[in-house]
Parts: structure tokens; sequence; C-alpha cells
């Protein structure tokens, strides 16, 4: 089938999926997570089309009805090795449209993406003709009105910055990516909470709580989304066993799930010759005066209590993990299929899932998200330091604890100013607030040498790396690879990266 063909086919289909003339009002009345969606899903459509190794991948964005094969067969005849964005905006209330120029020979053509079943796929395609051109991009980075640069080339690869996947949420609950440690390949896979990549790379066992609580595995593809269990409390944290057989995971059972107020007639006990007993937890403790009496008033704090099940993947039996009433954030040890790290009230302990028995690693309260390093020696932690987030590593026993993140001076001095407000009718001057940056949710690349992380020291939070001693911090992706989509980290001991 010739090119002429080709190109009638899927302008056929383009008609099929309704693509319209642009309505000058369109692009502001779309959600704009949905617009940074669909782009993306244009975008890594477009890369796959330069590489005819990504046959696999072009496919996982098209829809059924648009023909794989004959796409391939029209680059195969004309190969691209490069492509610039020349606009983007809605044609529709329901479709996004990118035009690009392919290169050589600047030949335009226009890709059309559609929401399908929550993901976001190629509904139709313009293809090029051979030897056809477009109208060169006027200036560079200059915003269309859906908020696209152009032109924009493809994503180049970044040196240095080791091997494997990661694997990433947005926040809680957000939007999953998936994308190469050099920056290549992003792509959407789902939503979800704390994902993780399986051991050999082929899977991301994730939970939601919308519209129930309920354990998902999906493949990196975005293929075969499969539940296993659900009905478990706020489950978050899976993580996979080193032999990829069984999902471990938190939820809450059980504790105090809201502040209580408590209240002692101290002058009754004044009468009967006793003492208050007020417990070692109380918080905001006042005294206050009632019908002519005192009354000692506190509060107990949110006292939630939190358990481990693991679940056999071959069988799904599940079992109980004999783990303190706080165990939160559990991740497998890399070698040791009977093991996981956790997140105790008191600090950070090995659990081993035969015996029941628990290894205290850590005695600190403050130490969050422990994840052991590919080689078993050594755990990475984010540790809440005076009112912000650190990273320190430490030996699996505890020893050798390391700071490997740290706010400079000079930017501490330089925002460290004291500011005037009103306390009681009067000026007071107090410190501004926190001047120190956060840097939170660390995770091993696959061979151990460096550590990716969570920053917001720019202003918004951001992928970083550096090596495991701390030297070396850099953004991760520094070519606007993850440009438009946003982070959060909420600092409540979320998973936000997976590096297998």
């Amino acid at each position: 089938m010739n090119i002429k063909k080709i190109l009638y086919l899927v302008l056929i289909i383009s008609v099929v999926f309704g693509l319209r003339a642009t309505a000058p009002a369109l692009a502001q009345t779309q959600d704009n997570l949905d617009t940074t969606l669909a782009r993306a899903a244009a975008n890594s459509f477009l890369i796959t089309l330069l590489r005819p190794e990504l046959v696999n991948t072009m496919k996982f964005y098209l829809l059924d009805s648009v023909n794989a094969d004959e796409i391939t067969a029209a680059f195969q005849a004309n190969p691209a090795t490069s492509f610039e964005v020349t606009g983007a905006d809605w044609v529709s209330d329901v479709t996004y449209q990118v035009k690009a120029t392919m290169q050589p020979g600047n030949r335009p053509i226009a890709v059309y993406a559609g929401k399908y079943n929550g993901r976001w796929r190629i509904e139709g395609i313009d293809l090029p003709l051979a030897g056809e051109t477009a109208p060169a991009a006027t200036g560079s980075g200059e915003a269309t009105a859906a908020g696209v640069a152009a032109p924009v080339g493809v994503v180049a690869a970044v040196a240095d910055n080791g091997s494997g996947q990661l694997v990433f949420q947005t926040q809680n609950g957000g939007d999953i990516y998936l994308i190469n440690a050099d920056g290549t390949g992003l792509r959407w896979i789902t939503s979800g909470i704390d994902p993780q990549l399986s051991p050999d790379g082929t899977r991301i066992a994730f939970t939601r709580w919308e519209p129930r609580y309920e354990l998902f595995t999906i493949n990196i593809d975005g293929s075969n989304e499969q539940a296993w269990t659900h009905g478990w409390r706020q489950m978050k944290s899976p993580t996979w066993s080193a032999d990829g057989s069984k999902l471990t995971f938190s939820y809450q059972q059980g504790g105090r799930l809201e502040k209580e107020r408590h209240e002692i007639n101290l002058t009754l006990l004044a009468m009967r010759g006793q003492e208050p007993k007020i417990p070692a937890e109380a918080v905001d403790i006042k005294i206050v005066e009632r019908n002519g009496m005192q009354f000692l008033v506190y509060y107990l704090p949110a006292d939630a209590h939190w358990f481990l099940k693991q679940i056999d993947l071959a069988t799904s039996q599940l079992i109980d993990l004999s783990t303190e009433r706080h165990s939160y954030g559990p991740t497998g040890h890399p070698t040791e299929a009977n093991q996981v790290i956790y997140k105790g009230k008191n600090g950070i302990a090995l659990n081993n899932i035969d015996t029941g028995q628990d290894q205290p690693v850590s005695t600190d309260h403050r130490d969050h998200t422990p994840v052991i390093s590919p080689d078993g020696s050594k755990v990475v932690i984010t540790y809440w330091q005076d009112g912000h987030w650190e990273i320190y590593t430490m030996n699996i026993d505890g020893s050798n604890r390391q700071r490997l993140t740290e706010t400079p001076l000079t930017v501490l001095a330089e925002n460290t100013r004291l500011v005037s407000e009103e306390v009681y009718g009067k000026m007071r001057f107090v410190p501004q607030e926190n001047p120190h940056f956060n840097n939170a949710a660390p995770v091993w690349s696959p061979d151990g040498t460096k550590i990716a992380f969570l920053t917001n020291r720019t202003g918004q939070w951001e992928i970083w790396l550096m090596n495991t001693d701390g030297s070396d911090q850099r953004p991760m992706f520094a070519s606007g690879q993850l440009d438009g989509i946003s982070l959060n980290y909420a600092g409540t001991d979320e998973r936000m990266l997976s590096w297998r």
C-alpha cells in the first residue's frame, strides 16, 4: 500500500473520531491535567516513530482501530530522525491535537489524542507525504494557545544518570509515570498510591482508595491491571519480596483516629485530697474555670494503629506479619525474600517474616521511609529534622549514620530574616517561615552507586540525583523531560520513587 493510500485511511480514521476545526474557546474549558496528559501521550507517541525497536510501545498508545502496521510501514519507507512540535490545541471538547514536523524533510504530521477508559490514547494521525513540507516554526520557545512551547525537539538522553527505569507518582493517589533513568521514554501508566517496580522490572505494584481500598499490579506498558485484595483500610506502600512472588503492604486498623479532648475537675480532686493524673502523651494542657470550679483540659493526639499483611501472588493467601502496632511504610529486602524493613513507632526495624522476629535498625522516631541498598548492606531514610526533611544513610545494623543533604549556610543566612507581627496588640519581631530546603523519598540506583530523591530547593518539588556519600547533587532530568508534570511530597511516608 502506498503512502497516499495510508494517508487516506488515517484521514478517514480522523473523521470517524470526530475531528473538527478548532473552536477558540475550547482550550480555556479543558482541565489543565487533561491537557498535560494528552500532550504527554502525543509526544511519547511521536518519539516511538523515530525508533523502529519501539514498535510495541507505539501500539500501546494507539487505539485498536488505528492500524499500527501501516504507520510503521510508512516510516520505514521514509525514516525520521527527529521532530519539532509546531502547535498544540484542543480541536474538540474530547480530542487534543499536536502538530509537528518530522526531520529530515520538514514533513508535517498531526497526532490526535483522546481519553479512553481513563487512559490517553492516539485515536488518529495525519501522516506526512514524502517530500511534503510544513511552514517553518516562528521563533523558539514561543507559547502556543495551549501553553505548549514551540518548537520542542526530541528529549535527549542524560549522561551519567545510570541505568534502569524509574517509576514515580506525582503525589499521593496521583498519576504514575515510568521513565528511563537517562530521561528517555517517559510515559503515563495509571494513577494510584505508592508505586513500586517488581524485582525483574516488568510490573508495578500500587494501591487505590477509591472506589474502595484495593491492591493492584500492572505491567510497565500499562496492560494487564490486576486487583489482588481489597477492604483493608488505607492500604499503602505495597512492596515486592526479593523473588517477586509476594507483596507486603501496610493498612490501618484501630487506635485513636482523631485528636481527643479530656478534662479533669481539679476542684473536686482537691476536695478529695487527690492529685490529677495526666497521660505522658497529653498536649495543649491548660486550666479553665467554669461554674466556680477549675478544670484541667488536655488533648490526646491521634494514634492510629498500622499493621502489615503479605499476599502470596500464586495462591492469593494472606498472612499477618508479626510486627508492632505502628508498622508503616514497608520495603522489601532486595536479596532476602523473607525480610521486610519498616518504620515503627520508635524507629526502624527489620522483620523476619518466617520467624516473626524484629531486628531494630534505629531507635529514632523521626526516621521515615527506609530503603535497603541493592547489596543489603545499607539503609537510606528520610529524616524529620527541625521542621524539615533531610536524607541520611546508615549500615543495616544502624551504625555509621551519615547525613547526605543540608541547606547551605549562605542560603540560610540569606533567607533567615525577622518579620514583624502583632501579638496581643503589640508588635513583635519573629523569625520567618523555616528557610530550610526539604529533601525526601530517597531510593537507590540498581547498582547502588547513586541515590535519587525529591527536593524543593528550587521552589518546586523535583527529582534530583546524588552519589551515595551525598556528593554531586544535581537535577536528574534537567533537560525538560518532566516539563508540565508537577510533583508534591506531603510528608506522609509516601513512596514517590522506585528504581530498578
